[in-house]
């Protein structure tokens, strides 16, 4: 009985042991996150095409990239609102940015195609993409921005020197609630 309890005790102290590695480990992990975070140099984005054109958006705003789908076309919907997917159970509007953006539509609607899923304030959305390409950061201070004003410049935060436009993700949650509102 005694070799046993002390085989407990002996567990007991490696327990802690490893607890405190973690909590060590993980507070190094967090401030390193805070620090690239608050930088304020540089912003991870995912990168995505459409057509021609490269885009991207913060990956704080990502919340997943899905495989080539389908979207279920609704009748009635807004026009920038490509249809709608099911997520985790759950449905989530997909906006198509050709729409959005003024382009030339896709060949084929039935062809499957990436969605980048968007999360906001507990809503997400998915964006139609014709390719997704990489995750990479970009430095804030080469990025210019696109000015106000046009429709497309109102979803466009900035552009970079090697033509990447950065999404403002909380003007696609507001264009989808305008679509909803005008629907509704």
């Amino acid at each position: 009985m005694t070799e046993v309890h002390e085989e407990r005790m002996e567990f007991g102290a490696d327990r802690e042991q490893k607890e405190a590695i973690w909590r060590k480990r993980a507070i190094r992990l967090a401030s390193r996150a805070s620090t690239e975070t608050t930088a304020g140099d540089d912003v991870r984005v995912l990168v995505f095409a459409i057509g021609a054109e490269r885009y991207a958006v913060e990956l704080t705003s990502v919340a997943s990239v899905l495989a080539p789908v389908v979207s279920t076309p609704v009748p009635g919907a807004p026009a920038a609102v490509a249809g709608i997917i099911a997520v985790n159970g759950e449905i989530r509007p997909v906006l198509d940015l050709r729409r959005m953006l003024g382009m030339e539509p896709r060949g084929n609607a039935d062809v499957p195609a990436p969605v980048v899923l968007l999360h906001r304030k507990g809503r997400q959305l998915g964006l139609l993409a014709d390719r997704v390409e990489q995750i990479r950061s970009i430095r804030r201070d080469a990025c210019r921005p696109t000015g106000e004003g046009g429709l497309p410049a109102r979803f466009v935060e900035s552009l970079t020197d090697d033509t990447l436009l950065l999404l403002k993700p909380e003007a696609l949650f507001q264009e989808l609630l305008r679509g909803e509102e005008a629907a509704g």
